[in-house]
């Protein structure tokens, strides 16, 4: 009967160790598997649960082949390997339970001893308040921290497992329905033993024997109690974060499902609760009229790719609303499960970058605007540089002429008088023409060798004659000498900025009055000089008031009636800034005007200084006009019959051509020594004429004469092959000194042939 007890008994569980340990324990050792009939102890991992549960389903069947005391303990058995089973999904030690088993001589075997779960057996006698220990394995004692001899003084469970006070009347309920009859589910409660540390365990009742011995079975579930409140914990953490955090999170499942939101999510969509959209994705809600973008962007990151920042629109609290959005895919055991992602609302910043477009468009069309004003403002100044400077040139010219051949008072007068009155209108228009320059960005600077003195006694040439005429004493002091002041700097807007300064203290100061200039070096170090102007005058002074706008264009004090366009100081603080320099003035009404300059100087090296002497010497040098032959192309016959008048005066011979092509024709059949070309004719100009020239001749001279002194104007006449620039009205001294450096150059004798 013992094999064939064995034989089934392997059938259902297919283990050999469990089948006959447990048999030698029901059958009463008449069946033992140690044929030397020793003592042993199979200590066995049971990790097949099915197994076992068929095994404890079939307990009816194998009750059939086994005496009346073996089945009961063979019940008892199964009963507590049920418990053991309902217990076994809370266990986290890798779900594997071990039971010692002891077979062999041990009289009697106790299956239950060392089971890692707690098993307490308790008798009943009259309800629950007569409920008396009748055993506690190992596991149980352990836990509860009891001793044998206290458990078998102990009537109510609680007081045998030292359940704590605040669980003790559970326990106890617990016990009352199960006895009762009722089906109880397992409870978790808490242990206080001896030792003072708190255990949580998950007690199940079962009958051994029905109404009459009862059997807890409690398995410490401690460390997933602090696992799952660690997790409440985190949970409870990322909460605070959720909620607290402004960017709207959400994470959806595999299938695009919202799975949970954030508070500030659900607050953006005026949702009280996320069960709204729990199990719903953005199609179900609504929220974009073109849902395809944003659900392939959601397929691209469930396919393991993160986006970040991707702009979209939604339709929230009845509006459309602009957002960017970023989102990742979820990933559990290396397999992608879902999808994170956040959005922010970014309405307001992309509505003030369409008011920054809106107002740069604004602003591009106004600069489009002003571009063509002032566009409109240069072709007008050109024009009138043009169309003034021609008659001006020819008065001018005239004026010179006639100063030249007559020697009578009153003539020379007269002629002086229409010089200074033409003088002083080309003076206004060249301030307006250099204001424009500098408004427009198109003042060159071209640094020059320069020496104190030198600049200086032009300067002092220029205003002393001036003061004198006034009446005015002019005093100077000089302490940056020749000799001492070798340096680079643009000498021409030097001597601007300086006669500027003097032309108005001479203008403003009263007959009798005095101006001084002194300049110094004030400072110095390896590679640059610091020059210091200190222009002086004891004139009616400047108010504080007008001080704070002198140098802004066309202004002029309230109470002065000199004469004037109001650009001076303009340009001065103009100039002054281009040179790197700096300008302040002291004056108050009727204690005079003080202004100081300091601009800064690159020192001139051996190599410039040499350069600048030999050069100067070429320039100054007398060429003599006698006998050259000169082409003059100007469509303006007066001005054509004064330069003529005033090369011929120094036994130039000169030809005319009042047109470009006339000027091209005259220079292909003869030898020129130079040819003066006007920029501005008719049939072709100045530009084009040179341009043609110089394919048939490259050497000859030709210089550019023009009233405009547009910084376009000089580069186009160079860069179509012109040599040197003469601005209208020509000043002959300028015009014979750049004649001769031409001529210096070129043959000493005449290029052409006797007539």
């Amino acid at each position: 009967m013992n094999k064939n007890l064995t034989d089934q008994f392997m059938k259902w569980n297919g283990s050999t160790n469990i089948a006959c340990c447990l048999l030698t324990r029901i059958a009463g050792n008449t069946f033992s598997i140690s044929a030397a009939n020793t003592r042993f102890t199979e200590r066995l991992k049971i990790t097949d649960f099915e197994s076992l549960e068929k095994i404890i389903e079939n307990r009816d069947h194998l009750n059939k082949s086994l005496s009346h005391d073996a089945a009961e303990e063979w019940t008892v058995f199964c009963e507590t390997m049920h418990c053991f089973l309902d217990c076994r999904c809370q266990r986290i030690e890798d779900n594997v339970c071990v039971l010692w088993i002891s077979a062999a001589e041990q009289q009697p075997i106790d299956v239950l001893s060392d089971i890692p779960i707690g098993i307490i057996r308790m008798k009943v006698a009259q309800g629950p308040a007569k409920l008396h220990c009748t055993y506690m394995n190992s596991e149980a004692l352990a836990m509860t921290g009891t001793s044998g001899n206290e458990a078998s003084k102990c009537f109510h469970a609680s007081d045998l497992m030292h359940v704590h006070s605040a669980d003790a009347c559970r326990i106890e309920h617990m016990l009352a329905m199960f006895i009762s009859g009722k089906a109880m589910q397992p409870l978790e409660c808490r242990l206080r033993p001896q030792d003072g540390h708190v255990r949580w365990i998950r007690v199940s009742l079962s009958w051994v024997i029905p109404q009459k011995v009862l059997q807890l079975a409690f398995v410490n579930i401690s460390t997933e109690k602090e696992t799952l409140a660690h997790n409440r914990q985190n949970q409870v953490l990322l909460q605070k974060i959720l909620d607290t955090t402004q960017a709207a999170i959400f994470w959806k499942d595999a299938e695009r499902r919202f799975t949970g939101v954030s508070k500030a999510f659900l607050e953006y969509y005026g949702f009280d609760s996320e069960q709204v959209l729990l199990g719903k994705n953005d199609e179900d809600m609504g929220w974009h009229s073109d849902p395809d973008p944003y659900k392939n962007d959601e397929l691209r990151v469930l396919q393991g790719e993160s986006t970040t920042r991707v702009p979209g629109m939604c339709f929230c609290k009845g509006e459309n609303r602009h957002i960017v959005a970023s989102k990742s895919p979820l990933y559990e055991d290396g397999k992608i499960v879902g999808l994170v992602g956040s959005f922010e609302d970014v309405t307001s910043e992309y509505m003030l970058r369409k008011d920054v477009v809106d107002l740069n468009a604004k602003l591009h069309a106004a600069l489009k605007k002003e571009r063509q004003a002032n566009r409109a403002k240069s072709d007008f100044l050109l024009r009138m540089s043009h169309d003034m400077r021609t008659p001006l040139a020819t008065i001018v010219g005239l004026s010179d002429l006639e100063l030249k051949k007559h020697r009578e008072p009153d003539l020379t007068k007269a002629f002086s008088t229409i010089k200074a009155c033409s003088n002083f209108l080309l003076a206004i228009l060249s301030d307006i023409l250099d204001l424009q320059k500098l408004s427009n960005g198109k003042i060159d600077v071209t640094p020059t060798i320069c020496t104190g003195a030198h600049s200086a006694k032009n300067i002092e040439s220029i205003i002393r004659p001036q003061a004198e005429a006034k009446n005015i004493t002019f005093i100077t002091h000089f302490n940056c000498t020749a000799t001492n002041c070798h340096a680079q700097i643009d000498t021409r807007k030097v001597q601007q900025i300086i006669v500027n300064l003097l032309n108005n203290a001479v203008k403003y100061t009263q007959p009798g009055g005095t101006i001084t200039w002194r300049n110094d070096i004030s400072g110095e170090n390896a590679d640059s000089i610091v020059v210091t102007h200190v222009i002086s005058d004891n004139g009616p002074g400047i108010s504080k008031k007008f001080q704070a706008r002198m140098y802004s264009p066309f202004t002029q004090e309230d109470h002065v009636s000199s004469a004037g366009s109001g650009l001076g100081l303009a340009i001065v603080k103009n100039l002054v800034d281009i040179l790197g320099g700096n300008i302040t003035c002291k004056s108050a009404p009727g204690q005079g005007t003080t202004f100081t300059v300091i601009l800064p100087h690159k020192k001139a090296t051996a190599a410039d200084i040499t350069a600048f002497h030999k050069k100067n010497r070429t320039q100054h040098a007398a060429v003599p006009l006698e006998g050259r032959k000169i082409l003059i192309c100007e469509d303006n016959a007066i001005n054509s019959e004064i330069l003529k008048e005033m090369l011929e005066s120094e036994g130039a011979l000169c030809e005319q051509a009042f047109n470009g092509r006339e000027g091209v024709e005259k220079a292909r059949g003869r030898n020129y020594d130079i040819v003066m070309m006007d920029i501005r004719m008719p049939v072709m100009d100045g530009y084009q004429a040179t341009r043609e020239i110089r394919e048939f001749d490259v050497d000859t001279p030709i210089v550019a004469l023009s009233a405009n002194v547009f910084a376009d104007e000089i580069q186009n006449a160079f860069e179509s092959g012109m040599d040197e620039f003469l601005e209208k009205p020509v000043v002959m001294s300028k015009m014979f000194s750049v004649l001769g450096q031409l001529l210096s150059t070129t043959s000493d004798a005449p290029l052409h042939g006797p007539d």
